[in-house]
Parts: structure tokens; sequence; C-alpha cells
């Protein structure tokens, strides 16, 4: 299925679902049921007809269902509609599946031929005509539901008429509505593939997918129940199926046939996914196990689907929509078979599925007391009820990794056990000589859980509850009761349920969902600590213990998961416990953009097959697909290997070798000569990579940027010291822009809290080297001067002074990033990643060259700095350090200096990675593996065969990042950084962006010499803060004229008004143009939504002014509105009488000219006055505003945020504020 048809199917099924569920809520709303509202008595609604009734008191056991299971009852109200909506959307793409297929007449697509209704539809019409007539629909929902009754008995899960979801109908309008977008948007051949259905289910979830990313990741939130779902599930690509099913059953299937699992029938062999979300995995084992089927030639055509359903495909999920379309598609490719092989089509009380939703809510009350009664003399049964309520409890949170069999198997062993004795003693009172086989009775009830079962079928006790809960549903639905037809049927799922858990199985194949703990709710996160006690860091990683248990002792998984198990230490006791308890057969390691549908480095993936039969002997089989930057290229990459290994990609390991790396990460692209250099010593043991660092617990208030805070409260001794915690990509120097209160107070809070963390005084004030930790895939270390304090994403390593720089050449070197990149393939470096780097003393003559190279690296790398008034080392803006007679001059000279600058640290990098490749005796060989890997240093290229003119073209044809600039041009010329600023330079090339940004910072430096941010002799500073923009003779100070002074004072009086030509030319738009539309959008972006420099607007900007943050007081509104404002409305008040006296006399004098000219004037004045008087009335709002500058800038701009040019805090920032100032 290509892009465009996904696209398609993605816009046609959220259209669909929003037109069923506004349809389904009127419906509700129409039975007195509401979402945000109290729902209207029963004994209110008097319209309603007896049967209405009824089946308004059974909607409300539905959702009252919801409720038990943990959602709210409006969520409950939501969660119901959800689920009516796409019962119905998935009805009916069953039908038009089936009806492309031809397993049924078409029923949906209308044809001329049969006068616009479909073939089924013109049929219904001529036996029905009179009835048609009188219905909306022409009575194509009868129709439907008549044929939705006709599959249920086929296929009751997902046709079940007397279901929950089915008291409630769509309207026609809405239902043909849905038809016609399913039928006419999405093409034939879209629906003629397996995979559809699967892409239904996924882009139906995609609203509450992005509502709970957006919870989890950016509010911080944890998941809840009704989440799971759509936060976990995702459509697997078919490329990547094939791969593990092909490697999992497919590799069982070789053995079968090879002779190696004589034991082994096709009929015997069991498969689970125990997440099938909508059934891809187990719809790929189908195929292949009809061909084995059809191989072994035991079982004809007719028999093989119906084989292949009741004996060897076995699937679990917490979605019931992802059950129903799972038994779905099986259905309908079992339907399919018997067709394509000419057989009755009709499965009526043949088909059988496994299939089982693990979102059991089970209800108490009378129901269950009245089951406990009837099995008052079973104990064992008595016992297997309590069990099941035990375990199933928020079984929706947990699905597939609750655990029932690890109690059950001891209750159903203690049975036999019993039942032997009782034969034991039974023969021994009536004197009978006990047999052989009698005398090891007791002996050989005593099985290993896997042993059990292997063999095991369902036991008398479940059939025994399972009868009497069919009975319940069988009678609840004669009688139509709700309440015990729900108790059943929930029961029903759960026993079941546990019949799956308490199977062994030869192959578990599955996508299982990623969520980290800190995403996990206490409930979910406690049960997993402990009862997957060996990791329960992630979902995944619970799920590949949980897979290995499902399995038998010969059996194998096959899994795609995220890669971070195989690296980081978080997993080092899952992977000690893999390696001592699987064989890793199998393993395609596809990294970062293996699916389409997820974007960017964060979700890297791996595929693999773990076989439960241990052999240390054997070599397990690796490919590598990480480098390849997208998903296509990664399947074609792919399908080449496996016609053709390349030593490159493919690798063969023999997984003892994990073990000789500290916490045995699966590093198996490494070659002899990489591993030897990992036995040998570690840096950890050379430098100090903290691993305990700062954590304030509450960085709003204890961190801020330093200029929120006054300059003379930073330093050692004072409130403020500047602070590590990552940043941006920099290397060498920079990224000083935060500070921490360590103050005594604060530096208790953090002490004593329980979620903060105090530095250990050992490391204060020491001077190091810092690095981010969220870095991506390029590791990026900077020098860290004594007087800071560092967090838990900007940590430090501490080596001896003489060793700071040679140390930090070191961990920049390509050379480490590449093993970084092994030992953590992740967006964060972790401090035992670094601790396991290799380390080899250097000679003197090396670490003096380096050191001497790193040393020039930081100078450079600082001086770029000081030119970002956002670095707390910030010394001037370009334009003014490099002053020519013009702007352009000026930057022209500042631009390539600073090209130079970088290009010179680039190939001081090149001679360091070479001195460090000579330290560890790296080979060429190794060299270009580094290089394929992490890419090249850039300082390294050095070709001479390039054509200047090329390069100029290229370089103006692609928008190549500043990040990626001179690598880029390395790769494609090979040229030298030097060489490419000396082409830049001598053609003249920049980008006009880079000139406007510059003139920027030029006008923002300006502006806080004007305000008193910036000591400077180029202006008066103003005192009051407030600094007015006005071109007009409304208001004296403006900011246009001081910004012209300090220009004429920089330049000379005699450049004044060419340079103040100049800016406007290269901002394309008048400076005050500028000042009101974009200055401050620029300015909250570039001091990270912390600005200091204020933008108070009238809501048409009739009025504007900047307000100095560092010069606010009780006051500062008050004199914005008294000498500012008032002082313009009171002018425009002058002009208003003045004009209105004009258009009087115009009128007067019959001067139609003026009197038009002074209406307008009048209107125009009008128009203004009421928009200063909005911001006055505003103002009058806000005030008393009280700031207290200590708090930092949002907790000051919150408040005033309604008469500012645009907000700066979020909603989330917004609502914790006023929830503190109780407001």
């Amino acid at each position: 299925m290509n892009a465009e048809q996904k696209k398609t199917i993605k816009s046609t099924i959220l259209e669909c679902r929003e037109i069923l569920e506004k349809d389904i809520e009127q419906v509700l709303i129409n039975y007195g049921i509401y979402i945000n509202k109290v729902w209207v008595n029963l004994r209110d609604l008097r319209n309603l007809t007896e049967e209405q009734e009824n089946n308004r008191k059974n909607i409300e056991k539905a959702i009252e269902k919801f409720e038990k299971g943990g959602f709210e009852k409006d969520k409950a109200v939501m969660e119901y509609i959800k689920e009516v909506s796409y019962t119905y959307l998935n009805r009916l793409a069953a039908l038009r599946v089936m009806e492309v297929r031809g397993l049924i007449d078409e029923i949906l697509v209308p044809r001329g031929e049969h006068g616009n209704r479909s073939f089924i539809g013109s049929r219904f019409y001529e036996v029905a005509r009179e009835f048609c007539k009188y219905e909306m629909d022409g009575g194509l929902g009868y129709l439907l539901n008549i044929m939705f009754e006709e599959i249920s008995e086929e296929i009751k899960m997902l046709f079940n008429t007397e279901d929950e979801y089915s008291f409630v109908t769509p309207s026609s309008t809405s239902l043909l509505k849905v038809i016609e977008l399913l039928c006419t948007n999405i093409d034939e051949e879209s629906w003629g593939q397996d995979e559809i259905i699967g892409w239904i289910y996924q882009y139906f979830n995609e609203k509450e997918k992005e509502d709970v990313f957006d919870r989890l990741y950016n509010k911080k939130q944890k998941i809840k129940v009704e989440d799971i779902p759509a936060a976990t599930q995702l459509f697997t690509p078919d490329w990547i199926v094939d791969w593990i099913v092909d490697n999992s059953l497919g590799s069982l299937w070789n053995e079968i046939k090879q002779g190696k699992r004589e034991d082994k029938k096709v009929e015997d062999v069991k498969l689970l996914d125990p997440c099938c979300g909508s059934g891809h995995f187990l719809v790929k084992a189908y195929d292949l196990f009809y061909d084995m089927y059809v191989e072994e030639g035991i079982y004809s055509k007719e028999e093989i689907p119906y084989k292949i359903l009741e004996n060897n495909i076995y699937g679990i999920d917490i979605d019931l929509r992802a059950v129903q379309l799972t038994g779905l598609i099986l259905f309908i490719k079992t339907k399919s078979i018997l067709k394509d092989n000419g057989y009755d089509t009709n499965t009526k009380d043949k088909l059988s599925v496994n299939l089982v939703c693990a979102d059991s809510i089970l209800l108490n009350g009378s129901r269950l007391e009245d089951l406990k009664e009837k099995h008052k003399g079973n104990k064992t049964i008595l016992k297997m009820i309590e069990i099941i309520y035990e375990e199933f409890e928020d079984v929706r949170l947990k699905g597939s990794l609750i655990q029932p069999e690890k109690k059950l198997f001891p209750l159903f062993e203690e049975f036999k056990n019993r039942l032997a004795k009782k034969e034991l003693s039974k023969a021994k009172r009536t004197k009978r000589k006990q047999t052989k086989g009698q005398e090891s009775l007791l002996k050989e009830q005593s099985t290993s859980l896997s042993d059990y079962k292997s063999q095991r079928d369902f036991t008398k006790e479940e059939r025994e509850l399972m009868s009497s809960l069919d009975a319940i549903y069988s009678e609840a639905i004669k009688a139509n009761d709700i309440s015990r037809q729900l108790f059943a049927s929930e029961a029903q799922k759960s026993v079941k349920l546990v019949d799956i858990f308490m199977k062994q199985y030869d192959v578990v194949v599955t996508n299982p969902p990623y969520m980290g703990k800190r995403s996990m709710n206490d409930k979910l996160k406690d049960y997993l600590s402990k009862s997957y006690s060996v990791n329960s860091s992630d979902l995944y990683s619970v799920f590949i213990l949980r897979c290995l248990e499902f399995l038998d002792k010969n059996g194998r998984v096959g899994m795609i998961t995220q890669d971070s198990f195989m690296f980081i230490s978080e997993f080092d006791k899952l992977r000690e416990f893999i390696l001592n308890n699987s064989f890793i057969e199998k393993v395609l390691h596809l990294g970062p953009h293996a699916f389409e549908e997820i974007k960017g480095e964060k979700v890297r993936t791996v595929s693999f097959v773990l076989n439960k039969q241990m052999n240390k002997s054997n070599f397990g089989e690796y490919i590598r697909l990480t480098l390849f930057k997208s998903a296509q290229e990664k399947k074609n990459k792919l399908n080449e290997l496996l016609r053709k290994k390349d030593e490159n990609y493919c690798f063969s390991v023999n997984q003892e070798r994990f073990a000789k790396i500290d916490k045995q990460p699966f590093l198996y692209m490494l070659n002899e000569e990489m591993l030897e250099l990992f036995q040998k010593s570690s840096f950890g043991t050379y430098a100090d990579v903290t691993g305990s660092q700062h954590k304030t617990a509450n960085n709003s208030k204890y961190l801020k940027y330093f200029w929120e805070v006054s300059k003379d409260t930073i330093g050692l001794g004072k409130r403020w010291i500047l602070y590590s915690k990552g940043g941006e990509y920099k290397r060498y120097f920079g990224n000083w822009n935060l500070i921490v209160d360590w103050s005594e107070e604060a530096r208790h809070f953090y002490k004593n809290n329980k979620t903060s963390n105090l530095l250990k005084e050992d490391y204060w004030y020491k001077k190091g080297i810092c690095y981010s930790a969220n870095a991506g895939e390029n590791f990026n270390a900077r020098f860290m001067p004594k007087n800071c304090i560092f967090d838990m994403k900007g940590p430090a390593i501490f080596v001896e002074d003489d060793m700071i720089n040679y140390t930090l050449g070191y961990i920049n070197s390509k050379f480490c990033n590449y093993i970084m990149n092994l030992l953590n393939p992740t967006v964060s470096y972790q401090a035992t990643d670094l601790r396991r780097l290799p380390w080899k003393e250097p000679s003197k003559i090396i670490k003096n060259i380096v050191e001497e190279l790193v040393e020039e690296n930081i100078l450079l790398a600082k001086e770029i700095s000081s030119y970002d008034e956002t670095e707390y080392f910030f010394e001037s803006p370009p334009l003014m350090k490099y002053k020519r007679d013009s702007i352009i001059e000026s930057f022209t000279e500042y631009y390539f200096d600073t090209m130079y600058k970088k290009a010179q640290i680039l190939v001081n990098d090149g001679k360091i990675d070479t001195e460090i490749f000579n330290i560890y005796e790296i080979k060429n060989t190794l060299q270009e593996e580094i290089f394929y890997e992490v890419g090249k240093s850039e300082g390294l290229y050095n070709g001479n065969n390039y054509n200047e003119n090329e390069v100029c073209n290229f370089i103006k044809e692609n928008n190549i990042k500043e990040r990626y600039f001179f690598s880029t041009l390395g790769e494609k010329f090979d040229i030298n950084p030097v060489d490419v600023v000396d082409i830049i330079k001598k053609y003249n090339i920049y980008k006009k962006k880079e000139l406007q940004s510059e003139v920027e910072n030029l006008l923002s430096y300006l502006i806080g010499c004007i305000l008193g941010n910036w000591e400077s002799n180029l202006t008066v500073i103003k005192d009051d803060g407030i600094l007015p923009v006005s071109s007009t003779i409304y208001l004296e100070e403006d900011i246009i004229e001081k910004i012209y002074v300090c220009i004429q004072k920089l330049y000379g009086e005699e450049c004044g008004d060419s340079i103040f030509d100049e800016i406007e030319q290269i901002l394309g738009k008048p400076l005050e143009d500028y000042l009101i539309k974009d200055f401050y959008n620029s300015h909250v972006t570039k001091y990270k939504k912390r600005p200091i420099y204020w933008h108070i607007c009238s809501p048409k900007k009739t009025f504007n002014c900047f307000i100095y943050y560092h010069k606010l007081d009780n006051d500062t509104l008050y004199k914005v509105k008294s000498i500012y404002l008032n002082q313009m409305i009171s002018r425009y008040e002058e002009d208003l009488k003045y004009y209105t006296n004009q258009l009087i006399e115009a009128r007067t004098n019959g001067d139609k000219s003026k009197e038009k000219d002074f209406k307008d004037k009048c209107s125009d004045l009008e128009a203004k006055l009421e928009d200063l008087n909005i911001l006055d009335k505003k103002i009058m709002e806000i005030l008393p505003y009280e700031p207290n500058i200590d708090e930092g800038v949002l907790y000051n701009i919150i408040p005033i945020e309604p008469i500012l040019s645009a907000p700066v805090a979020t909603k989330r920032e917004r609502d914790k504020y006023y929830e503190e100032v109780g407001k």
C-alpha cells in the first residue's frame, strides 16, 4: 500500500469517525444521556416507547461498566460513543472488504444498472418496495441489520447485534454519508489488501494518540487506563512482519521438514501474539500455516483454514476493537481461501477463533455470589474464581502481563495430587496389590509449569465454570437482562484468557507497546516492579520477559522493539537474562525511521528472534540497517541482503563474546580489534564521570536564565551561580545561560527534599568538562570554567587540571563518538556509557599536541559565543565589534572571519582525530568504518579536484543547515573547511537571512542600551524603563529617535542617515513596522520565552511601548497609563474635537469634498480612541500590579499578558501560576 493510499484512508476514517460520533451523541441525547450535563431522569422522558425505555436502561448499564473499569462518568459516555461508532465503522468496512473480494454480493456500492442502489439493495427493493418507499434511507438500515445478523452467525465477535454496542444505531443520514465516503474515497485496490484493516484501526485512534502523547511528553502526565491502546498501538509494516514470521515460525517449519522436530505435526504448532492489535502478525502466520499444512499433506484444503484457527493461532489485546478486527480479517481470509478452492464459504458452526480481549471488567454483587453458590461444593472452582478476580484487577492496564497461570498451576497440581492420594488410599483399603504404575502415580503428579502447560487442555473445572457462565449468558439474553449478560460475558472472557495463559507456545510473535517508567502510572509501575524484577524499565522490555515465559522449551520469540535494551546500562540485567536463557538467533537492527509514521531519531527499533533452546556454540545472524534514512531504503537493502550477504551489513556472532564488555552490551558489529580495546583500561578508571548530579525538583523556582535576575546576584558567594544543563549542540565552549539558586535556603531544600538531589560538595565550583546528556547522535562536550554547578542533563567529568584539554579533545573525537553511539544509540547519553569508553594514556608528545589544539578551539568557541547576548560571557554584537563604514561591510567582515574561526576548529578536530587514532592504533579500515558510521572529520577532507563554480552553485542551490555546512561540502567535493571559506569570501556568498539576523541583534543591543540593560556611552539611559514607539507627534522620547541617536554616535553623525536607511532596507520594512510587528516575537524566541523587553500595546496597536523587566516596580503600569497612554488619548480627543468642528463647518458650507475628508478623519480617530480605551480598561483590570524580580520573568509577565502583543507562558504555566497566587 503506497503513501497516497494510506493518506486517503487516514483522512476518510477520521471524517467517518467524526460523523458517527456526533450522530451517536445526538442519539444518546434523545435518550436523555449527556456528556457534560446531568442526565434526564427516565421518568421525565415521556416520549419514549416501552422498547426505548428498556434500551435506555441497557445503555445506562453499558456505560456503568466503563465507570466500574475506572472511567469518570463523562469519559465513560464518551468511551461508549467511541465504541459504538467504531463498531459500526468496522462492520461497514468489513462488508466493503467482503464485497471487493467477492465473498458477498454488493450491499454498499450503488450502481447505475441497479437504479443507483447496490445489487442486494435493488433486490431488496423489488421484494419490499412499499416498505422502502417510507424509509428515509430506502430501507438500507434495515437491510444492513439483516446482513449483520446473518454474518454474526459465522463470526459473532464483530457482528453480534445483541452486544452492548448495538443498543444504539446511527441515523440513516450518517450511515449513508459514511458508506459514500468508504466507497468513493478509498479505492478497490486498498480494500483488497489484508493490511487495510490495520490502517483503519491505527487511523481511527489518531486523535487519542496525539492527545495522549501531548499529555505524556509535553504535560508530563501519567498514563491512564483509557490511554493504553492509543498510546501503544502501532501498525507494523509488512516487510518487518514478514521477516519476523519467516525467521520464527518459518525456522520451526524448516526444522520439522528436516526431521529435527519429529514430535511436531503442523496441527500441534501453537503461535501466540500477546499484543495482537489488528492482527498483522497473525494474518502473516495464517498464510504460512496454510502453506505448511498443504506441504504436509494430511488435511484437505477445505479443512486447513478451520484447523489453523482452531489449533494454531492465538491472540490477545487490551482493545476490543483490535481483537474484533483481527477476528474479521482471519474470518475473511478463511472465506477467501474456501472460495478460491471452490468450497462452501458458509462457516456457520465451523469457525472458532482463539482471540481474547484482555479488557474484562469483572462485576461483583449478587451475580458473583450466585455463581459461587452454584459451585460451593467444589473448592477448586471457588479458588479459581477467587484467583481470576484477584489477577484480573486492572487487566485493561496490564493486558497480557498478568500471570494467573502462576497461581492456577499449583491449584490444579494440588487437585491432581488429592485425586492420586484418594486412589492410593482406596487401593490400600481394599488390600489390592499395587502395580508399578500405581506406585509411581504420586511421583507423576510432580511436573513443571512448562511441561504442564505444553500438555494441558481445559480442566474439568474450567469446562464446568464456562458451562455455568454460558447458561447465565443464555438466560440473560432470553430475559433481556443486560446486567446478567454483562456479568457472564466479562467472566467468560476472563476464563478464555486464562486458558490462553495456561498453554505453552512454540512461537510467540509481537510488536509490544513502548512506554518508559516515567509515563506509567503508579499502579502499573508497582505491578511491573513486583512481577518482573529482572527489568521493568519499559513495557517493551517486560514483554520480552513475558514472551519468553509463554514459550515451551524449544520455542522461539520473534519481536520488534526499541533497541535501547541492547546497549544501555538500564537494561543490563535483561541482557544477562536473555543471554542465560535463550539463543539470539536472528537480529534485524533497524534503528530510526523504520516506521514511516514516526518522525525523528527518537524511536530506534530492532527486530529479533530468540530461541529458548540454548546452544552456546551457535552463531547468531545480525543485519545492520541503522544508517538508512527511510523505511523504504531499509526495506530495499534488506531484500538485497537476503539475496546476497554483504559483510558491511551482515554479521555472524557468538553471543558469548558480549560478556567481554562490562554490562554485556550487544555490540555485534565490533570487530576483534575494537573488542580488545574494551578489555583493557576503561575511561571510568581514569576520569571521574559523575553519576550523581544536581537536581532541583522545582526548576521553575530554582532555575533561571541569567538575564532574569540582577547581575550583582550572580557569582561565587551570591544567591545565583552558573549552571550546566546541556543545551543545544555546542563543542568546546558555550551554553552558559542558566543559573541555579545556590542560597543556603535553596541548598537546604535540595538536600532534604525527597525528589531533589544536592550535588556532592566535592564537585562544587570545580573546573572540568561538561556535556549535553540529550545530545542525539552527536555527543558534544565543553570546557566548564570554575565556579559552576552542573545538572543531570549537563553532567560533568573531572580529571587533573593538566589533563582537561586532552580529555576534552578525546571525548569530542570521532573515535569516542563512534563508541558512544555503539554503547548507547539513543538520544540520551548516560554516565555509565562514558565510563565504558576504552582508555589509553597518551604519550607526552601526543598529549601536548592535542592540548594545544583544544586550547585554541576553546578560545575560538568562546569568542564566537561572545557575540550572542543570551550567553553569559557576551561582550558585544558583531556589527559593533567589526564596525566599518556600512552595515554590509561590517557584516561581511564579521561573517567571513567567524567562518574562518569555525573552519579552524574543524581543521584542529581533524588533527585531534588523527592523534587519537594513532594512540589507539586504529587502522585505516577501522577508521573508514568509524567515518562511515559517524561521519568523517571535516578537517580531514583535503582534496583539490573541486571546481569553485560548482561549489558556489551547490551552496546557492541547497539550503544547507549551518551545523552541516562544512560536512556536506566536504562529503560532496572532498574540500577542506578553510578552502570553503576562501571560496565563499571570494564570491561574497552568504545568506540574506544571516545578514538580517545580525541587524536584528544590533537593534536588540541598542534597545538594551537605551533601557539600561547594557552599559554604554551611546545613549542616555531611560530611567523609568518605558520606551514608547511612535513616529508621530503624539509622544515624545520615541524609540525610533533614540535608536537613530545611537547609530549616529556609533557610526558618526555624517553616516547616521545612510546607516539608518541601510538598516530599513535590510529589514525590508520601516524600522517602526519592524519594532511593532516583529521585534517582540523575535526577542521572545531569542530569550527562550523569558523576554526582558516587553511590548505593551492596544489591540490594534495604536499605542505601543516597551517596558524593561529590570526596572519594573509597583508604579510601572500607572506610569504607562498616566504619562504615556493618557497623553495619547488626550491628544487624540483634542484632534477629534477639532475635526468634528471642521466636519460641521464643511457640512454647513456644503463642501462635500472636505466633508468626506473630515468624516474619514473623525472615524479614524474614533477607532483609535476606542482601541486606546480598551487598553486603558485592561490596565485598570490588572492594577494593582506588584512585580517581584526575584521570582523571574514568568512570574511577573503572566499577570500582564492581556496587554502584551503576544502571550509568552504556556497554558500549563499559566494555570500553575494562578493556582499558586490563588486567583
